[in-house]
């Protein structure tokens, strides 16, 4: 999901009320304001719908043949459980089960645009439509490399028994060449793990992979556009996703290197929206690659943040047990509810990219200045476009911002100032300094630009 930036150049020309020592007039201090206009339209098609059981007498099934997708040899695997542990049922855990067997045998003929799953029996149990749909979401939840399921179940209670029937979008071959396919991209994946890599640098290398290898799928708007942009396939094969394919596709690689996450469902920008709750040093953090991926490459504002801050522009669905039965199945509008199984509470900063990669700024003291202009000078080693502060959580943010650029001592002008005094050459241009706001992440990303001469 690229995001799109509308920026909007406001010049805020500031006059130092002083002159110098000697004589000569300040320099002019001013600074554009860039403010993000995000006009992402998530998109997600993560609703069940409701079919009627056919009978499948006389239906003849082939075995989709697939292997295990690969793990990192150094790091090894996550398990990805956390759907099965939140069933409470037997008979769910059951049924869950036999979901597991039955996805790879799939009809020999399509009926219609679908393939029929062998269907499941549970016997002498009623499972009602609530807890079948509960199942469903606990297998999504926990199966990121099963991808060829449409969104459609059937089922039906007779004497006593619960009848599940799911479908397919694919044959048995095409799901076992996909899968192979899907399996090599993730040791392509793994031809870039280094080694003694930290969790957070894992988690950062396949984030990375993942926005420099998809693009946003602009024309898919539902499920039948295009399936395979809502799984990990999609998003790591085709290299087109929407967010939930971008999702699936970061739980998929980050199990792979024995990080375990899960997709979590709410909304942004008044649509259904899917991200990833990641664990790390057993903390949870959230990230949304989807809204990462900017057209400038991998931003990292949605990087390991926290439920606060992820609640600024992101609502979190409701979880199973928050429903009733009419919600989650539909019956008094025909419109089920999406839901969560589990909705990680997310309070720790220690792995957020801005605490771990930005300048921190504590107070304004001369300590804060040498951090800036160390910045600074690292970034005009490299020509780097932006330098990024942020500022601590005992600050005010608008007051420390207006410190620093509006007014006062213009304290960033003033580190710019010595820093371009011990250059040669690529002076920093002081007329052309933008900064970007992100108060709910107490950061403001400055936006750099070189000249040939001060």
């Amino acid at each position: 999901m690229k995001i799109r930036l509308t920026l909007i150049c406001v010049l805020l020309s500031i006059f130092l009320l002083f002159t110098a020592c000697d004589g000569n007039k300040p320099p002019e201090n001013s600074v554009n304001e860039l403010n993000p206009d995000n006009t992402i339209q998530p998109v997600s098609d993560y609703a069940l719908e409701t079919v009627a059981v056919k009978d499948a007498y006389g239906v003849l099934y082939d075995f989709a043949d697939t292997k295990a997708y690969p793990v990192s040899v150094r790091y090894g695997g996550a398990q990805l459980n956390q759907g099965y542990k939140s069933l409470t049922l037997e008979a769910q855990r059951l049924l869950y089960n036999e979901m597991e067997e039955s996805v790879y045998y799939i009809a020999q003929e399509p009926d219609g645009e679908l393939y029929d799953v062998l269907d499941i029996k549970i016997w002498n149990v009623e499972l009602s439509e609530a807890e079948i749909r509960q199942v469903i979401v606990a297998f999504s939840l926990d199966k990121p490399h099963i991808f060829w399921l449409d969104n459609k179940f059937g089922y039906a209670n007779t004497t006593g028994s619960t009848i599940l029937q799911l479908y397919s979008f694919l044959s048995a071959d095409e799901v076992s060449r996909y899968s192979d396919e899907l399996n090599l991209k993730i040791q392509e994946l793994h031809l870039g793990l280094l080694s003694d890599m930290t969790e957070y640098s894992r988690e950062i290398y396949i984030h990375d992979w993942l926005i420099s290898n998809c693009n946003y799928a602009e024309d898919v708007s539902k499920i039948s556009d295009d399936f395979l942009s809502f799984t990990s396939y999609g998003a790591m094969v085709n290299q087109k996703a929407v967010c939930e394919g971008y999702t699936r596709a970061m739980q998929l690689m980050l199990a792979t290197v024995g990080i375990e996450s899960l997709p979590v469902l709410g909304n942004g920008n008044e649509g259904l929206h899917m991200w990833n709750g990641i664990k790390l040093d057993n903390e949870w953090y959230y990230v949304d690659a989807t809204w990462n991926d900017t057209e400038k490459g991998s931003g990292y504002d949605y990087f390991n943040i926290t439920t606060e801050q992820l609640l600024f522009d992101h609502t979190i669905l409701p979880v199973y047990s928050q429903l009733t039965e009419e919600q989650i199945c539909g019956i008094d509008d025909g419109v089920a509810d999406s839901f969560n199984l589990i909705v990680p509470v997310c309070s720790s900063t220690a792995q957020n990219y801005f605490v771990k990669n930005s300048l921190i700024v504590n107070d304004l003291d001369d300590i804060s200045k040498e951090n800036i202009k160390t910045g600074l000078r690292v970034a005009q080693g490299s020509l780097a476009e932006t330098v990024t502060l942020r500022i601590s959580d005992s600050l005010d943010y608008e007051d420390t911002l207006d410190e620093l650029f509006y007014s006062g001592d213009y304290i960033f002008f003033e580190c710019l100032d010595a820093v371009n005094e011990e250059l040669e050459e690529n002076f920093f241009d002081r007329n052309n300094v933008s900064i970007s706001k992100k108060p709910h992440l107490k950061v403001v990303t400055v936006i750099l630009q070189y000249t040939d001469e001060v």
